[in-house]
């Protein structure tokens, strides 16, 4: 099992797999659910994201 300073890095390395709007190609900001450039909606690519987050996590 990983500890919490582990766990903290993984997450911190895993933003990076946070997909860019698929409209624009605009990387997420903290915070947004719609792509800053062009308004596209990315809830449902951050919520892919979060599982993705959770099971590597959770392995």
């Amino acid at each position: 099992m990983i500890n919490i300073s582990e766990k903290t890095q993984l997450l911190i390395n895993l933003m990076d797999h946070i997909p860019p709007c698929a409209k624009c190609g605009m990387r997420w900001s903290t915070g947004d659910y719609e792509c800053p450039h062009c308004g596209e909606d990315q809830y449902e690519k951050l919520y892919q994201w979060a599982e993705l987050v959770i099971e590597q996590l959770f392995k």
